[in-house]
Formats: C-alpha cells, sequence, structure tokens
C-alpha cells in the first residue's frame, strides 16, 4: 500500500497548485465584473429543474474540498485517525489501484490549471459567453473544471481506498449533467460553430463523448447560425 504521508503531500501540493491558479484568476475576473455580465446572465436559462443536478454537484464538491484542505494537514499533524479508520484493502491490487488514483488526480490537476488559465478573466458561470474558448485546455475536453472533478471524484477515493470517499463518485453524474445542460445552451447560442467544435472534442474524456449528429430539434432550436 503506499505510504500516506506521500499521499498527503502529493493531494496538498495538487490542490495547492490549483488554487493559486485558480485563485488570483478568479479575483481579477470578479474585480472586471462588469454591468455588461449581468445582462448576459439574464440570458442563462434558470435551473428550477434541475434540483438533482444542483443538491449532488453541491454536496460532493463540498465534501471534496473539506477532504483535500483538511485531511493533508491533519495528517501531517497525526491526528487523523478517524479518518483513516474507514480505510480498506484490495487484496493483491490495493497499490495498482491507488496508482491509478493518484494519475487520476495529477491529471484533474492539469487539465484545471490550463482550462482556466485558458479561459483567463472569462467567467461565464454568470453568463453566455459572447466568444468560444477553444484553446489549451478546451483542446483536450470541452469541460475542463467538470473533468478535472469527475477525475477527483475517482482519483481521491483510489488513491485513499477509504469508505468515506466513494460517494464522491456520484458527483460525476451531476457535473456530467450539468455540462450536458450548458451545451444545449451554447449549441443555441453558437449553432454550427459549436457543434463542429462538439465533433472535434470530447465533452469530459479526450476523444469520447464526440457528436456524431445534429437532430432536428436541436436545428430548429437553434440561433439561426446552422
Amino acid at each position: 500500500m503506499v505510504n500516506y504521508d506521500i499521499l498527503a503531500y502529493y493531494i496538498g501540493s495538487n490542490i495547492l497548485v490549483y488554487m493559486l491558479i485558480h485563485i488570483p484568476l478568479d479575483l481579477i475576473t470578479y474585480r472586471r465584473k462588469t454591468e455588461g455580465y449581468k445582462e448576459d446572465a439574464k440570458d442563462y436559462p434558470a435551473w428550477e429543474d434541475q434540483n438533482f443536478t444542483k443538491i449532488i454537484t453541491v454536496i460532493t464538491s463540498l465534501v471534496f474540498w473539506v477532504f483535500v484542505i483538511f485531511w493533508p494537514i491533519l495528517h501531517i499533524f497525526d491526528i487523523d485517525d478517524f479518518i483513516l479508520f474507514f480505510n480498506f484493502a484490495i487484496l493483491y491490487v490495493d497499490e495498482v489501484f491507488q496508482i491509478i488514483g493518484l494519475v487520476l488526480v495529477g491529471l484533474g490537476t492539469f487539465i484545471a490549471s490550463i482550462g482556466r488559465i485558458s479561459r483567463s478573466t472569462k467567467a461565464i458561470s454568470w453568463g453566455v459567453p459572447k466568444e468560444l474558448t477553444k484553446k489549451w485546455g478546451f483542446r483536450i475536453v470541452r469541460h475542463p473544471l467538470y473533468a478535472s472533478y469527475c477525475y477527483y471524484f475517482i482519483g481521491i477515493p483510489l488513491a485513499m481506498l477509504n469508505y468515506l470517499l466513494i460517494p464522491l463518485i456520484l458527483g460525476i453524474f451531476g457535473y456530467y449533467l450539468t455540462a450536458v445542460y450548458e451545451e444545449k445552451i451554447l449549441v443555441r447560442e453558437f449553432g454550427e460553430e459549436y457543434i463542429e467544435y462538439q465533433k472535434k472534442v470530447g465533452m469530459l474524456v479526450p476523444f469520447i463523448g464526440r457528436r456524431k449528429a445534429v437532430t432536428p430539434k436541436e436545428i430548429n432550436g437553434g440561433s439561426g447560425r446552422i
């Protein structure tokens, strides 16, 4: 089994990299927020019928962040026995699963970081974007941030082999549904440009989830650019 001291430093360093890239860019983006963004937000359909998606993404994301921020610190001070009590072993292959988990955590940090850098100070979270971002992380997957959470939600439970973290996997469905919801909006907004992008780039996994065809409903409900 992989040494938990190594796991603590590895997970902690990945999250530190994540925050050092995201926090400054998020602060700059927020400071540049204008009335125009508020107007854009009015065009973003409400989530009244997406309660399940909101609940599952919020809860799993909160559990994830509480763990990755506090567990490495607790472990360094050797006061994490109440968490490690729930660890388990998979006979003969526990190290293999842990190494796979570590790779997924690193991949999540990489995609989240280059995705955030490529988005720069554009913040689509409060409105429909005026132009598509298709460089860097967005050349790997269409939703770098959501993809990173999916990799984390598999990687952290595998790396830790801890029963308490297994429910994080449910968050993958929440982020997948969020991506599907947002892509309907982006197809309506950008039409053929976004559809061509969907054909070339996978949704959450490289090369997987690329669009094969366009339905008549999407064409009729589009922005007129298709």
